[in-house]
């Protein structure tokens, strides 16, 4: 085994990861943590990582030792609710019943609050008790997932019949390695997201209003009003 210490072969000891984390609609998303972790027979196992900028680009220099194999994977868990509000519930219900199907497969892994790999009521109702605040955060899952740019979907209709390819694994690295990934924030469906955001927005909540609503029964094509009154709990 020969090892070049004083970096004398033309390409140094070690390689450059860098890549973009873009939505979608190719925003840059920011604050993500890319975390290479993996291991090389001569120096051992190793970790690495870098935040992405408000572009989305991440870089990790000359640190990852040639011929390495190794693990990529990006995170983002905070400001749950950025970008989620009550049209997106009306988008998502849209596309349970029918009427409008969501049509990108980006968007219906974001419409999967509960990450049972479907789309249903229940994630519906997950979402709107993180808009009441009844949730900070969305229980079973991350406010982001990271989704492989080369991943292609069997059915981009139905990309739950896939694996999600969230992690890249890279084997025996000899060159510079690129690896982009398409982020997808949960629950908005519309875009809305500001997702080169670097700090946490501020939270403007006042508290919780509170609306009542009488029972009463409808009939099918009826034409109504409903009254909302407000109150405060005793």
């Amino acid at each position: 085994m020969i090892r070049d210490f004083n970096n004398v072969c033309p390409g140094g000891p070690n390689i450059n990861l860098t890549g973009m984390i873009k939505t979608e609609i190719g925003r840059g998303v920011g604050v993500v943590n890319v975390k290479a972790e993996g291991s090389n027979g001569v120096t051992g196992m190793f970790t690495y990582s870098d935040m992405t900028d408000s572009l989305g680009n991440y870089e990790i220099i000359n640190q990852i030792p040639r011929g390495s194999d190794f693990l990529i994977t990006p995170s983002k868990n905070i400001n749950h609710l950025n970008g989620i509000t009550t049209y997106d519930l009306v988008l998502i219900s849209r596309h349970i019943l029918g009427i409008a199907p969501l049509g990108s497969p980006y968007r219906l892994i974001a419409a999967d609050a509960n990450r049972s790999n479907s789309v249903t009521t229940f994630d519906i109702v997950e979402f709107r008790k993180l808009i009441l605040g009844i949730y900070q955060t969305i229980p079973n899952n991350t406010s982001w997932r990271f989704i492989d740019a080369e991943q292609v979907f069997t059915n981009p209709l139905n990309p739950f019949l896939d694996s999600i390819h969230e992690r890249v694994l890279v084997d025996s690295a000899l060159f510079n390695r690129n690896i982009n990934f398409v982020g997808v924030k949960i629950g908005d469906v519309n875009a809305s997201t500001e997702p080169g955001n670097a700090v946490s927005p501020d939270d403007r909540t006042f508290g919780t209003l509170f609306l009542d609503v009488e029972d009463r029964e409808v009939q099918p094509g009826e034409v109504f009003s409903v009254t909302f009154r407000t109150y405060t709990p005793s």
